[in-house]
């Protein structure tokens, strides 16, 4: 990985990160009100989208149902792992992904 590369995705992930924590702000100063399950539950399956979609790009997965499925459940996240994860790679944000059996 080069170091480009390393900051490129350290940028893209703080600004992710910088930008989710100032959503949830905003949207809890405007309603006035505290984090529900629901908000929970949601939050968790974007996360769960997120890493679904870097494992599945870095292995190469050529199940293209769940892939689609996981990006737009991941979105806007998922753009940025689809610029920054190599397919095929088998490395997804620095993480040595397990090799795929044959």
């Amino acid at each position: 990985m080069t170091t480009r590369t390393r900051w490129l995705t350290r940028a893209y992930l703080g600004a992710g990160a910088w930008l989710t924590a100032t959503a949830a702000d905003a949207q809890d100063a405007v309603r006035g009100t505290t984090v529900t399950v629901r908000n929970i539950g949601v939050s968790g399956l974007w996360v769960l989208a997120n890493v679904s979609y870097a494992g599945m790009r870095a292995q190469n997965s050529q199940s293209k149902g769940w892939r689609i499925i996981a990006f737009i459940f991941g979105l806007p996240g998922t753009i940025s792992t689809w610029l920054i994860v190599k397919e095929g790679g088998e490395r997804a944000y620095g993480v040595e992904i397990p090799r795929r059996k044959s």
